[in-house]
């Protein structure tokens, strides 16, 4: 099964301000981004194109990993689609990203957030991680 949602964990070492489409100039400030995403066919080849540096952009998240210092990919295999799910079990625990980013085609506020830290050391985060990675079907 190659579908499923994903998270991309992003470094920003600085400061940075990104043009991000139609939502504009934006500052992203020093810290750890995490972006829900997900692929209904094809999530290998999906989550692959977000790490390459050399794309055209297309979604929202194309802007800022090409900004990133740093790209780590997450794949939650699944039948459903949960991205919203996900999204709002992040929105309790962490920052919430520019409203709008990543939710333009749902009623989420936002499927971008913020950590000062990284993630992979808040226990919070690994909850909700495994939460969805380990749900019986």
């Amino acid at each position: 099964m190659d579908r499923g949602s994903y998270l991309l964990v992003l470094g920003l070492d600085r400061d940075k301000l990104v043009q991000v489409g139609q939502l504009g100039t934006m500052l992203f400030q020093k810290g750890y981004y995490i972006y829900v995403g997900s692929a209904m066919t094809n999530l290998t080849a999906r989550i692959e194109r977000h790490r390459r540096t050399r794309k055209k952009e297309h979604w929202h998240i194309d802007y800022l990993t090409h900004a990133a210092d740093s790209i780590l990919s997450l794949p939650i295999r699944s039948s459903r689609r949960e991205e919203c799910s996900i999204a709002e079990s992040f929105s309790s625990i962490l920052a919430h990203g520019p409203a709008g980013f990543g939710s333009s085609d749902c009623a989420c506020e936002t499927h971008l957030f913020w950590h000062k830290n990284n993630p992979l050391h808040v226990e919070a985060f690994h909850d909700v991680l495994q939460h969805f990675r380990m749900r019986h079907p």
